[in-house]
């Protein structure tokens, strides 16, 4: 999904993210956008199958009544003796919308970066690409305090405004525990701004993932593009065997001795979180992607994994 000819820059801490971090990311892919102004009717730079006057040529057909004649193939006419007429596909605009997943769960990793941390960067690379190549883009953060939504737009100022809500997220976000929103509940309240063509990107664990979740994507995917991308740590799949397991957080202290039915449970609760996603890679539209916090594609790890 993310791809480039170098390396992109690591975030130097593996449980945060800074906003000059999320900016600097701007410059990853370098900037692909238009040299020509965006006048009163939108364009974009995906092709929709609507034929009509656009920039980029189709086919040809026979000519018949009602035709432009400023679209007739001369050439062709002179060549066969009969007229036909040049059919385009109308560029489009394609409203970007990122739905990253910030809440507590997110914040952790055995190995590799937080999946918090992989979540923000991935949203922050979405969002600069899509503003490079012309395109409006918004995005809901989910967040176990104040969720941030912002309206689809290519504007800078705004733009920042999202950029910088990422950051604050890992200050702020962990900590507050003011809204405890389903995913399903945060993107049915999000769901208005899905306008038809809208290619939404989706950053999560959807450690919540349900059949209410699942049923609602399925709506969804069939009037837009989502692209679904799991971010999981390595112990969420699979508790190795032998050893006794601390978890310190909200003030408690957990230990975990599990046997191998324990064991057997737990992976068949998370293989089933994967099934319910995997789903709706069926459909038409949808594609769905597992990264583990220790392997994923969005920058070259050096120095080891950075493991505990």
């Amino acid at each position: 999904m993310f791809q480039g000819d170098s390396p992109r820059p690591i975030p130097a801490a593996r449980n945060l993210l800074t906003l000059d971090e999320l900016v600097s990311l701007r410059h990853w892919p370098p900037a692909r956008g238009r040299q020509h102004e965006r006048m009163a009717i939108r364009e974009g730079h995906h092709l929709s199958h609507i034929r009509g006057r656009g920039m980029e040529f189709d086919d040809v057909r026979e000519y018949q009544p009602g035709d432009d004649i400023r679209h007739l193939d001369w050439r062709l006419m002179a060549r066969t003796g009969k007229a036909h007429t040049k059919l385009y596909r109308e560029e489009r605009e394609r409203p970007v919308f990122v739905l990253t997943d910030l809440r507590q769960p997110m914040h952790f990793a055995t190995r590799g970066h937080y999946k918090s941390v992989l979540a923000a960067y991935a949203a922050a690379m979405v969002v600069w690409t899509t503003i490079a190549n012309g395109d409006r883009v918004g995005g809901r953060i989910l967040n176990d305090g104040a969720s941030g939504l912002f309206k689809p737009t290519n504007n800078r100022q705004q733009v920042m405004q999202m950029i910088s809500a990422l950051s604050t997220a890992f200050t702020h976000g962990a900590t507050e525990t003011t809204n405890n929103a389903s995913f399903a509940e945060q993107l049915m309240e999000v769901e208005s701004l899905l306008s038809s063509g809208t290619i939404i990107y989706m950053f999560s664990d959807f450690h919540d993932v349900d059949s209410t979740l699942q049923q609602h994507l399925m709506r969804i995917a069939q009037r837009c593009e989502l692209k679904m991308v799991l971010i999981s740590d390595p112990l969420e799949a699979q508790l190795p065997s032998g050893r006794d397991y601390r978890f310190i957080g909200e003030g408690r202290e957990v230990v975990v001795d599990a046997n191998t039915q324990q064991q057997a449970q737990y992976y068949s609760q998370f293989q089933q979180r994967i099934d319910l996603l995997e789903q709706l890679h069926n459909l038409r539209g949808v594609e769905f992607a597992h990264w583990q916090s220790n392997h994923h594609p969005l920058f070259t790890m050096s120095g080891g994994q950075h493991g505990l």
